[in-house]
């Protein structure tokens, strides 16, 4: 099969799963889709639905704008319909993450459609960078579900924490900045 057509599925299936997902649990009486409706699982169904159809449209006609609206539309069905515990609020870094790699996979396929990249050491590099992307969106995510209460929530030692973080960021950016420069 042509890696056009594997990216464009595996973005397809990953946004499958999330929408069976939240309109799986969408049902429990503490999702905010039970508490507007009486059938709780139409919301995020429809959302996702939605953003299925309009996904396989993107993947179609090479145009990414639609997979921003998918994205927003399946992160709405996914905030909609999940409940509100604990457990499933902590997989929403998750979902993020898995929102994120269904948005890259897309972007892929149609950077496949258009540019007609087939080759495999852009297949290697690619798919190591996404599973970078996501698994570092993932863990940053996931900061808040640690029970970090040794660490000062306020002052000086806080700033500059704050401060050497934003440093480090920008040094990454410059850094793959200047190693995505178009060369002459």
């Amino acid at each position: 099969m042509a890696p056009r057509l594997i990216t464009a599925a595996l973005a397809l299936a990953g946004a499958a799963v999330i929408g069976v997902v939240s309109t799986a649990v969408s049902t429990d009486a503490g999702s905010v889709a039970a508490t507007v409706s009486h059938n709780g699982f139409m919301i995020p169904g429809l959302l996702s639905v939605a953003a299925l159809g309009l996904l396989a449209v993107a993947m179609a006609i090479p145009d990414g704008r639609p997979i921003l609206l998918v994205i927003a539309l399946l992160g709405a069905a996914w905030l909609i319909g999940i409940p509100d515990t604990a457990a499933w609020r902590s997989l929403t870094a998750v979902a993020g993450g898995w929102l994120l790699a269904v948005a890259e996979l897309a972007y892929w396929s149609l950077d496949f459609r258009v540019a007609g990249n087939d080759q495999p050491d852009i297949h290697v590099r690619r798919a190591a960078t996404i599973a970078a992307l996501v698994g570092a969106s993932i863990m940053l995510a996931l900061i808040p579900q640690l029970d970090l209460s040794a660490i000062p929530v306020s002052g000086l030692e806080l700033t500059a924490a704050g401060l050497l973080a934003a440093a480090a960021l920008v040094a990454v950016a410059a850094v793959m900045a200047w190693r995505l420069r178009p060369s002459r």
